[in-house]
Order: C-alpha cells, then sequence, then structure tokens
C-alpha cells in the first residue's frame, strides 16, 4: 500500500496537509517556518478523480445563500439594515481613529481586524497608529470607509462584513504570516459563505482565515508544500490563489468541513463510529489503513482523497452532503445519515425545497418551548438537585449566571431524551449536545425560571440563617465596611446539594468545583446590599430611583443601625442577578 506520503507526491488538487491538521494556530517553530514556495507541477492525466463534486455542481448547489459581495452592495446592506435595540450615538476611537455615530458591532468589528489575536505579539507591517498612517479622519467617520482606506476599496468592506456578519478574522494585522486578499480572492471567500447554514456559524470567535504570505508555504509539509492548497486552519496558500473561483470555493468549504468535526464535535473524525463506518484502523505509531472488506461493504468514499485518512474522509464526506449529495447516498447511506444529523441537524441539500424545511432541533425546539420538556416532577427534582449548587456559586461564587441555565439545559435534555427516543426515531444525541463542554443546543426557559423561582427563597434563606451566626460580630457602631467583613466567613460554610449527583458538573471544562462560598463574594453581596445596587434588569431612571428606594439605598458610610440587610432585600437581590 501507498503510505500517505506518497499518496501526496501524486496529487495536484490537495486540499489539505495529508497529515491531520490541528484546529489550533500552528508555531513558529523551525520546522514549521514560512519557506518559499515553488512553481506548480505538471498534473497527470488521472488527477481529477480526486474530487467528490463538480465545478458546475458547486455552482449549481442547491439552496445557496446570497451575500452581498461587491463594495456597493455591502454599503446598501448596511444602509438598509436596522439599527439594533441600544444603539447610541457617539464618537469611539478605535487605534487612533475616530468613528462618528457608528454601529457598535462595526466598531468591534473593526477593531478585530486591526488588532493581533495573540496578545503580546508583534506583527510585521502593523502600524502603532492606523490614523497616522491611512490618515482615514477628517474625510472618514465610519467603520465601512475606515477598511476601505486601510484594506482597499474592494478588499476592506468584504473583511469588514466577513468580521461582523460571520465572526471570521481575514486581517494580515491580526495574525502571523499573513498577507492581504486581492478582491477576486475574498469576493471567493464571501462565496463559500453563501454554502454554509449560517446558524453553524461562527465555529469559535474571532476564527482565522487568512491568504498565507505570498510567495511561501508551511516548511513542514517538505517536498509536498507547492501542492498544499489550504488547510484546516484555515491558511490559504498560493495553489489556492491561482485555482478558478470555483475550485477556490470548494476547497474552502472543504476545509471548513474538517472543522465541523474539530470545533463541533470533539475530533469526531476519529472517533470509533467514524472509523468503523469505512473500516479504518489506527497503528500504535497513529497511522490509519483502510482494512479490507470492501467486497462485503461496496466502497465507501466518495474520492480518492477522501481515501487518504479518516479526516479528509469526513471532510469530503460533508463536502460532498453539500455539493453532490447523491454521491454520498449511494457510496455510504450510512455516512449520509451520520452526516445529515450530526453536521446539518436533519436539514438536506437534495433539492431547493428539501433544505428549507425545518432543522430537527428547531421542531425539538419549538416543542420544547409549547411544553416545557414535558418533564415530570421526579424529573425536575433531579435537575434542581444537580444543579443547586451551581446557583448558589452564581450568587456567592463570582460564576456566570450563565453556568446554572447551561446546567439546567444539559441536565433537562438528557432526560428529555430519555423520555422521547421512541417518539423522535432520528434523534442523535450528540447533534444536541456537547459532552465534552456540557453545553446543550436546546434551551428549557420554563424550566430555569421555574427552578430560580425555587432556589432563590432557598438560598435567601440558607444565606441569612447562616450569617446569623456571625450577628455577634456586627454592631451598630461599625461601618458598612467593617460590617460586610464579618459577612466573609460564610465561606466556612458547605453549599447544601453539594453531594447531589450531576451530570453536567461530571468532568465539564467550564464548571466550579468550590464546595463553599467565596468570601469576597459574600462580602461584596453584603456591601451591595447596604449600599443600594442597580438593579441589571432595570433601565429607566423612574424605574431605578423607584427600586433603590425599595431596596432601602443608604447614601451614606456613617454607622448605622439599620442596614438595609433583611429577607426581602436580599431575595430582590437574588432574583434580579439569577434573572426570571
Amino acid at each position: 500500500m501507498k503510505s500517505v506520503s506518497s499518496l501526496c507526491l501524486s496529487l495536484l488538487f490537495v486540499l489539505t496537509s495529508c497529515t491531520h491538521t490541528p484546529t489550533k494556530v500552528p508555531g513558529h517553530a523551525e520546522v514549521d517556518r514560512p519557506i518559499p514556495y515553488k512553481p506548480e507541477r505538471t498534473p497527470a492525466a488521472d488527477e481529477l478523480d480526486w474530487w467528490a463534486a463538480t465545478s458546475q455542481q458547486v455552482q449549481d448547489a442547491n439552496c445557496r445563500l446570497k451575500f452581498p459581495v461587491t463594495t456597493a452592495e455591502i454599503d446598501g446592506y448596511y444602509k438598509k439594515l436596522p439599527l439594533e435595540p441600544g444603539y447610541e450615538a457617539g464618537t469611539t476611537e478605535v487605534f487612533g481613529i475616530k468613528l462618528e455615530n457608528e454601529r457598535p458591532h462595526l466598531v468591534l468589528a473593526l477593531s478585530k481586524l486591526l488588532y493581533p489575536t495573540r496578545e503580546g505579539v508583534k506583527i510585521e507591517g502593523a502600524p502603532e497608529n492606523f490614523q497616522t498612517k491611512y490618515n482615514v479622519n477628517p474625510s472618514c467617520k465610519k467603520a465601512l470607509c475606515a477598511a476601505q482606506a486601510i484594506f482597499g476599496k474592494e478588499v476592506g468592506p468584504q473583511m469588514l462584513f466577513i468580521m461582523d456578519k460571520f465572526d471570521v478574522n481575514t486581517s494580515p494585522f491580526s495574525f502571523m504570516n499573513a498577507d492581504l486578499f486581492t478582491a477576486s480572492e475574498i469576493a471567493d471567500v464571501i462565496r463559500t459563505f453563501e454554502l454554509i447554514p449560517t446558524q453553524q456559524l461562527p465555529f469559535k470567535s474571532n476564527q482565522q482565515l487568512i491568504k498565507f504570505k505570498r510567495g511561501y508555504t508551511r516548511a513542514s509539509y517538505g517536498d509536498d508544500g507547492d501542492l498544499v492548497l489550504a488547510n484546516a486552519v484555515m491558511e490559504l496558500f498560493d495553489g489556492w490563489s491561482k485555482k478558478s473561483s470555483l475550485v477556490r470555493q470548494y476547497t474552502l468549504f472543504h476545509e471548513f468541513a474538517h472543522n465541523y468535526a474539530n470545533s463541533q464535535f470533539a475530533d469526531y473524525d476519529r472517533s470509533a463510529t467514524w472509523l468503523t463506518l469505512s473500516n479504518w484502523k489506527e497503528s500504535k505509531a497513529g497511522e490509519f489503513t483502510i482494512e479490507k472488506k470492501k467486497l462485503l461493504q461496496g466502497h465507501p468514499f466518495v474520492s480518492k482523497y477522501g481515501e487518504t485518512n479518516p479526516f479528509e474522509d469526513f471532510a469530503e464526506s460533508v463536502t460532498s452532503y453539500r455539493l453532490n449529495p447523491a454521491l454520498l447516498q449511494a457510496k455510504s447511506p450510512d455516512k449520509y445519515n451520520l452526516v445529515k444529523l450530526m453536521v446539518f441537524d436533519g436539514v438536506e441539500f437534495t433539492s431547493q425545497k428539501s433544505c428549507k424545511k425545518s432543522s430537527l432541533s428547531s421542531q425539538y425546539q419549538k416543542q420544547i418551548d409549547r411544553d416545557g420538556g414535558a418533564l415530570s416532577a421526579q424529573n425536575k427534582g433531579q435537575i434542581k438537585e444537580a444543579c443547586q449548587r451551581t446557583f448558589y456559586q452564581t450568587v456567592l461564587g463570582h460564576v456566570p449566571v450563565s453556568f446554572f441555565e447551561a446546567c439546567v439545559n444539559y441536565e433537562a435534555t438528557q432526560l428529555w431524551l430519555a423520555n422521547n427516543a421512541p417518539k423522535y426515531p432520528e434523534l442523535v444525541p450528540q447533534a444536541l449536545f456537547d459532552g465534552k463542554l456540557r453545553i446543550s443546543n436546546l434551551k428549557f426557559a420554563k424550566l430555569k425560571k421555574e427552578l430560580t423561582q425555587v432556589l432563590a427563597p432557598e438560598a435567601t434563606d440558607w444565606i441569612l440563617d447562616s450569617a446569623k451566626s456571625y450577628t455577634h460580630e456586627m454592631t451598630s457602631d461599625m461601618t458598612n465596611a467593617e460590617y460586610c467583613e464579618a459577612w466573609a466567613k460564610l465561606e466556612d460554610r458547605v453549599y447544601p446539594g453539594s453531594g447531589a449527583k450531576s451530570s453536567w458538573r461530571q468532568k465539564g471544562i467550564f464548571v466550579s468545583t468550590d464546595y463553599t462560598p467565596h468570601a469576597g463574594a459574600a462580602r461584596g453581596l453584603c456591601l451591595d446590599l447596604v449600599r443600594g445596587f442597580t438593579p441589571t434588569s432595570k433601565s429607566s431612571t423612574s424605574a431605578i430611583k423607584k427600586w433603590l428606594k425599595e431596596t432601602f439605598y443608604i447614601k451614606t458610610e456613617a454607622p448605622l443601625v439599620e442596614r438595609g440587610v433583611n429577607r426581602e432585600s436580599l431575595l430582590k437581590y437574588i432574583v434580579d442577578r439569577t434573572g426570571y
């Protein structure tokens, strides 16, 4: 059998590195330094067999979205876009450039394009002050024309649109070894996004997608460097630039397909389920080969390139599903169904009509919004026990309120799945939640509110009861700061429900394992109450004044007997902070 390396040498249309490329940005060690790009080799006659779809199929792909591509179209798009709620006129400065009355999301998008993504890294060619170098003001005071002045008339607005719409960063000022896209290149980037369902983006915040330094490739690709068009960390090389518009779109979509496996499903392309579908076997050295069972199961690959390794097999299968679905259906119905449920949430692209159907998760969500998930009282009791400590941590543990919501959604999803598996035969658990991050795609808003209404008074009584142990240290002649210092001793108390079983907490990444309150959080809670606090749920001046009056707002640090700390004010505080 040919080695993976020898296979690479025979290809012209290599889409990525022939080794699995991680999603994180590669380091800049000697082996991975940029090296001069070599002229393209002459292709062999049989090399065109490696595509999973033709250029015509890319062009005629069903259900293409329509995004603005030209500068005039992008300018028109933003002129017609309504102002978002909370918009306020004013002046904002971004790296020396003053923007007046600009949309906040465009200010943020421009800022990301001008700032290195790695803290402390100096990007070659990036100025200290963009206003000084590009003289944007005073003639321009909007983000779109600022992007034009810095990146070019037919490139800057496109980069700003991609950053704003998809949270994808194409800037040479944000990443090492990046060059500016040309107008035709950046247009093909936008056209590729037309093939991706908008709900699937972004793959991650401030996602890299760059034109690699022109005339160079990665040293780690060795003699194959001139064959690599792009890679899964979204670096596009000179070989990509030389291809036609449709080949560029195919290649870039293929790279996005890698990210479906890596970003959304924690390396699903090396899972036992995926490896079994094509009989991939991994050696102790980490290399993959295909067991010869094709006589029994047929040939389950959509392209020769998909036979390179399971990672390219996954990316090519996803690409075929989107651009040439009939091929994947014929080659491997099992792969087709897996991609359908795991990647595209039940949406198909076999016709213009098929992709207009609601995704499976949206159908499930509508049902949950109607009936709250139809969870039993026992189910709700289990979820309450599992998430009780997390709720207390949001009040006394420097833990975001979103963690409690995430816990409720994840625990409820597990029970909802168990209750509804017979009802929904196409239900795939992995498509609804990330088992590693403990994040569910389903939202149980009614349940979260219901549990908060139960837990808020419980937490109020527990805090006050615990604080009673230290009342002998609280005297009327104390300042507020001294008074609240006694509350810091709540750190000696153990949260109720700490021993309860919780699938969300077990091995979760974004989970606090604290069993006791934080002294600083308890002290801060007390100070908020005795000094008065601005509720997050209130916005108008009259509402805030009314709220402050209701919560015994104290304007002085002078010694006071009445501190405003009682069950009513504490319950209002917890209700406001936990958001129901």
